[in-house]
């Protein structure tokens, strides 16, 4: 999983995106392993793990404009470590995705066009009008493999 997210964070910082190639073997390898170390049990701790984060993270990335990059590899990380590991690793991604979008507003001083951009987007879609969430952005597309990559490992570290 460390080498996944490495390998992740590492493409996603010079081309912005995090392909299909990395994730699908991961996310593969993690059921293929459960299963052989526990039998149908771990390939389906690992299969949900997949799943759950999957369906959680699409919604995101419906609500706000999470990649489908970003997804699969919070799905692989599901797929590697199980249920259990993939709910820690999701919360904990958001809570360092905020960090990071906090950061990244600070650096590029734009805190004020930010905070605009999120009320006209959500004024915007509560009258029903569907918006690109990133459009009228200041701050463009972030990196978010590195809040996976940081949640994963402390979900890690945490021992869940």
């Amino acid at each position: 999983m460390i080498a996944m997210l490495a390998v992740a964070v590492a493409a996603d910082l010079r081309t912005g995106k995090i392909h299909n190639k990395l994730t699908v073997p991961c996310a593969g390898a993690g059921v293929a392993m459960a299963a052989m170390a526990a039998g149908l049990a771990g390939a389906a701790d690992h299969l949900l793990g997949a799943a759950v984060v999957l369906a959680a993270v699409l919604v995101l990335s419906a609500l706000v404009g999470l990649g489908g990059g970003d997804a699969k590899l919070l799905m692989a990380v599901g797929a590697l470590k199980g249920f259990h590991f993939a709910i820690w690793a999701m919360l904990l991604t958001g809570v360092f995705g905020g960090v990071l979008a906090a950061v990244v507003m600070i650096r590029r001083r734009a805190m004020r066009a930010t905070a605009m951009n999120m009320i006209t987007n959500v004024l915007s879609n509560a009258g029903g009008v569907p918006t690109d969430l990133a459009a009228g952005s200041a701050l463009g597309k972030i990196p978010y493999s590195i809040a996976i990559a940081l949640g994963s490992l402390a979900a890690l570290a945490l021992g869940a």
